[in-house]
Parts: structure tokens; sequence; C-alpha cells
């Protein structure tokens, strides 16, 4: 967090019958107290709209990443469904084939070849 530079109320101001209402010159710098709280206000201002922006933009991307998100655990639904209902069919085929199997083999048994004439 940006820290601001605390008021330096100039005491002397008030012994000398001053307005406190008069603005307290900086030496060094030459701009008053009020200018130096304007001009860090301003800078607080605009870095709270470019947050405010930044925030909009990250929940419009978060939002895009949530449908995605959705869409693809649409489609991974989908897709389990598809290989349950694919790996059904091929248990269902290996049971029709082992039960062909099966016959073939009791008739291979039962079956006596015409002896040769």
């Amino acid at each position: 967090m940006t820290a601001f530079p605390r008021a330096d109320y100039d005491r002397r101001a008030a012994s000398r019958g001053w307005p406190i209402s008069e603005p307290v010159v900086d030496r060094e710098s030459g701009s008053s107290q009020l200018e130096r709280l304007e001009l860090a206000l301003r800078s607080l201002l605009e870095r709270v709209r470019l947050l405010i922006r930044e925030n909009r933009r990250l929940r419009e991307e978060l939002g895009d990443r949530e449908r995605r998100l959705r869409a693809l655990d649409e489609r991974l639904f989908e897709m389990s469904q598809r290989r349950q209902d694919v790996a059904k069919r091929v248990d269902d085929l290996i049971t029709t084939v082992d039960q062909l199997e099966a016959r073939y083999q009791q008739a291979a048994k039962g079956f006596v070849p015409d002896p040769p004439e």
C-alpha cells in the first residue's frame, strides 16, 4: 500500500496568527500540503480505476474459463457414456462368440462322421 506523507503542520503559523485555512507550503518543493494531497488523491483514484478495469477483465476471463470448463465437462460425460456403450457392445459380442464356440464344440463332440463306403 502506498504511504502518503503525514501532514506537517507549521505550528509557527498558528503562533503568528495566520488563519488555519492557509495552506502550509513545503519549503523544499514549494507546493502546499493541499496540492500534495490532491495529487495523491488523483493518483489513488487513477489506481482504483485501473484496478476496477483489471478486476472486470479478470472476471470476464474467469467467466470464459468457467464456460469452457462446463463445455469440456459435458463433452467428457458424453465420451464416457459412449465408451461405456462400446464396452457393453464388445462384452455382448464376446459373450455371443463364447456361446457360438461352446455350441460348436458340443456339436463337434456329438458329430459322428459317416463311415466310408
